[in-house]
């Protein structure tokens, strides 16, 4: 077995650039010989989109489709290759059945799948791709052999709104890895973070009504604490996490999430969690740090901002939270390539 990687195109806002590292190592460490497809992307930053920016991934997986068709004309793809897409929602990626069928080859595709026009809130259904998404979604399910996913609950959402082979559909886990030493406590400040995207399926403007309740009810909170926006207050990938590091509460209204990087993130640097009881957070979060109502998140915030036995109690449940975070995250690789070995 061999793998062709293809990951995701690396930018300083995201955790893809680390993709480009592990992943490699993963399977290096298991003897697996990898090549890595890692053409020079138009940018490491976002101009233009979301997630990721519009004409830089599709520049960069057009890049990797026509280096592997032209690793395919050459001959350098056997039926013992499997091709491993970083990010499987990748326009193209028809051709490489087109390539496989006509050749009669046997070599194998499995990719990563995050979000999709099958969601109702992601930025592609935002900006109405679901007339052509939904069925050409439909075709890459069935052309892909594997198709990793972080959450049962994405799983759900896919077999719910699409036409897929439920075989397909693998819950790995997601990759993540954040080095904090939880000796580092006394660096904790009195910082509430929203740590997401400030796109309005994150409901940035929840984050602003939860600072105007608690200054109400709690007068001396706009002294005593801030409340900061990530991406408001940092440039750089590591300032983020230094802020995170500092925090001691990450709060989540958001109405799309399969994962939830950010919020894991916050967790893994030793913040308490205050999420929502839906999406991927109802099956990734102690019952504890959920909420089902807006004046519930509220309440929530102010126990662990002025009780202090709650906050203890609270930080103690983080920490085991967080250790069953970390575990998944670190099987997530192992559990992807296991799949590919059975093949």
């Amino acid at each position: 077995m061999r793998i062709l990687f293809c990951p995701i195109e690396p930018l300083v806002e995201r955790y893809s650039a680390q993709y480009l590292e592990w992943f490699p190592q993963a399977f290096l460490k298991e003897r697996i010989e990898c090549i890595k497809i890692a053409p020079n992307p138009l940018s490491d930053k976002i101009r233009d989109g979301s997630f990721l920016d519009v004409c830089g991934t599709n520049y960069y997986k057009a890049t990797q489709i026509r280096i592997l068709c032209e690793m395919a004309y050459n001959g350098e793809i056997t039926d013992d290759d499997i091709i491993f897409l970083g990010d499987m929602w990748m326009p193209g990626l028809e051709s490489l059945a087109y390539i496989r069928d006509a050749f009669h080859s046997k070599f194998k595709i499995v990719g990563m799948l995050y979000a999709g026009t099958y969601d109702p809130y992601d930025f592609l259904t935002k900006n109405n791709m679901g007339y052509w998404g939904k069925p050409l979604e439909e075709s890459w399910f069935k052309i892909m052999d594997k198709i990793f996913m972080a959450t049962d609950f994405h799983k759900r959402l896919v077999m719910q709104t699409r036409e897929v082979d439920p075989k397909k559909l693998i819950v790995t886990g997601h990759p993540i890895c954040l080095n904090w030493d939880e000796d580092e406590e006394y660096r904790k400040e009195n910082i509430v973070v929203f740590p997401h995207r400030l796109d309005s399926e994150k409901n940035p403007d929840m984050f602003d009504m939860l600072i105007d309740h608690l200054h109400r009810y709690i007068p001396d909170t706009a002294s005593t604490w801030h409340f900061l926006k990530t991406k408001e207050e940092t440039n750089t990938k590591q300032e983020y996490y230094d802020l995170l590091k500092r925090a001691k509460i990450s709060v989540s209204f958001a109405d799309q999430e399969t994962y939830g990087f950010a919020m894991v993130e916050s967790v893994m640097s030793g913040c308490i969690p205050i999420v929502p009881d839906r999406l991927s957070y109802s099956e990734m979060y102690d019952p504890i740090f959920t909420y089902s109502s807006f004046n519930e998140a509220v309440s929530l915030c102010k126990f662990i901002m002025t009780d202090h036995s709650f906050y203890l109690q609270a930080k103690r449940d983080a920490r085991i939270n967080r250790a069953q975070l970390i575990g998944a995250a670190e099987r997530a690789i192992p559990n992807m390539i296991k799949e590919c070995q059975c093949l």
